[in-house]
């Protein structure tokens, strides 16, 4: 009997426990650009910090107000689109948590780095 040889690829990926599956981690990336995108369009001249705060604070109040009638929709409400809630809406629709404010932060200034 031949032995078993695994493929070259086993390890490529950790999977298991500890180790987030590739949706979280796709979640994770989308809601991240989207932090970047509202930040971009409406925290312009504000630091990383103020605009983390901003962001924030329109999102908690978003996500305890109006998300709770827009989470069962497919696309964004009309009425939500060309604010800076339609950011909103797409960030808790990619991952339903509001991020904590260290997070925010980093994904921020993390932008500005690889903007330059």
């Amino acid at each position: 009997m031949k032995p078993h040889r695994p493929s070259t690829f086993a390890s490529a990926f950790p999977v298991g426990r500890g180790h987030p599956t590739p949706a979280a981690m796709l979640s994770r990336d989308e809601r991240d650009r989207y932090l970047i995108a509202a930040a971009d369009h409406y925290c312009v001249g504000l630091s990383d910090n103020a605009a983390a705060d901003y962001l924030l604070a329109k999102l908690g109040l978003y996500r305890a107000t109006a998300w709770q009638r827009d989470r069962a929709e497919a696309l964004c409400p009309a009425r939500q689109r060309g604010t800076i809630r339609e950011f909103f809406w797409m960030i808790l629709k990619a991952r339903d948590r509001l991020p904590g404010q260290r997070l925010v932060r980093e994904v921020l200034r993390a932008s500005e780095r690889e903007r330059g």
